[in-house]
């Protein structure tokens, strides 16, 4: 059995249930320095009390407990696993550090397809809009679609009807890749029409959700699945969008998050894009052709890399340093070498001696000054982080 499937279906369940939030598992997860979600499904009925839980959340693990749900999470496991669905935490390494920093992301996420197309690396552009497209908000799409995709940028969407739909099929058409954030639990598909595209999706690109399996797709969902698409990306386009559409969610979440977000323009008489324009009012940027897009995405790309490669000098002079002239390093850089160490898992005075190659003295002074500031504590022999810095 997947034993890390089985920690995040059982937290998903705990947040499904009213039981604890995922903010909630998150805390107990760094205040008792467990080294994963696995961890804390191990040892989780000693945190079902009055220190970590209302008396609310406390009545609803005793019905969780006497559920099937509770009882058969074995026989669940199995079902999730034998679709291909299989799940990352915000403990994993592999969890997008982008979304670490932006508030009320999933703690779990479930997935089916290429996982590496979330690499921060990878460019990504979300094409979102109406329902109910006209003739030439399909065409501007699968313009947009098409273009960005052959350029090897992932276009990522909500699979709904309209927009989504033409934004991902033309995507795929040409060779490209396609991320899908659904409304739903992965073994659902919505709406039932894109069985063909759903997939297609799972053998070429990647399906996201933040919903258990077995959740059906109702309103309330849209809303949070639209935050997961533009923290997923670089930058959002809207190609046609009502004056209520759901769209102007995920153009207020991209906005919210940092992200850039454009439009596309139209005839000022359509009601299918009323939207458009009022986000155009608003100050977003406007895109008249997929080069637009492509041009804002070499600047992210270009400063991306340069980021990288400064922090691989800085890495590799650091290194050099350490071993010809370790009385130049600064208490400062210490510190950072130690929170990388520690970022993970806890880690012996000795193992930091050996991954860094510092002097032992000047690691111990530190560590000493960073003890006494509450900054890391002790757990056997092993220094762990005690406040996410």
């Amino acid at each position: 059995m997947d034993e890390k499937l089985k920690a995040d279906l059982f937290c998903s369940l705990l947040m499904a249930r009213h039981i604890m939030t995922g903010s909630q598992i998150k805390r107990i997860t760094e205040e008792e320095h467990l080294p994963s979600i696995e961890a804390f499904y191990e040892e989780h009925k000693r945190f079902i009390d009055d220190d970590h839980m209302s008396s609310d959340q406390r009545e609803n693990w005793e019905k969780f407990t006497s559920s099937d749900a509770y009882l058969r999470i074995g026989e669940y496991v199995e079902y999730v696993s034998g679709r291909e669905i299989r799940s990352i935490n915000r403990l994993d390494p592999v969890y997008p550090e982008y979304m670490q920093c932006l508030p009320n992301m999933p703690l779990i996420l479930y997935y089916r397809g290429d996982l590496s197309l979330l690499e921060k690396r990878r460019p990504r552009i979300c094409i979102v809009g109406t329902r109910r497209p006209s003739v030439y908000g399909r065409r501007v799409t699968r313009d947009f679609s098409k273009k960005i995709s052959m350029h090897g940028v992932a276009v990522v969407s909500g699979m709904a009807r309209g927009v989504d739909s033409c934004a991902h099929e033309e995507c795929l058409s040409c060779g490209g890749k396609t991320i899908a954030v659904m409304p739903c639990g992965l073994d659902r598909i919505y709406p039932k029409e894109n069985r063909e595209l759903y997939e297609k999706i799972a053998r070429e690109g990647l399906l996201l959700s933040e919903l258990l399996p077995g959740t059906e797709p109702i309103r309330q969902y849209f809303p949070a699945r639209n935050r997961i698409l533009a923290a997923i990306s670089d930058a959002v386009v809207i190609t046609e969008a009502g004056k209520h559409s759901g769209t102007l969610h995920t153009a207020s979440f991209a906005a919210a998050q940092g992200r850039e977000v454009f439009v596309v323009p139209s005839t000022i008489y359509s009601e299918t894009a009323e939207g458009n324009l009022a986000l155009l009012k608003d100050g977003a940027a406007v895109a008249t052709e997929p080069e637009d897009i492509l041009a804002f995405l070499a600047h992210v790309v270009f400063f991306r890399e340069m980021e990288e490669i400064r922090d691989q000098c800085y890495q590799k002079q650091l290194k050099e340093r350490i071993e010809s002239a370790p009385e130049t390093i600064t208490s400062s850089e210490i510190r950072k070498i130690i929170l990388e160490l520690l970022a993970v898992s806890g880690v012996s005075t000795d193992e930091m001696v050996k991954e860094s190659g510092l002097p032992y003295r000047m690691l111990v002074c530190e560590l000493g000054k960073m003890e006494l500031e509450g900054i890391i504590g002790k757990d056997g022999n092993k220094y762990v982080l005690t406040i996410r810095v």
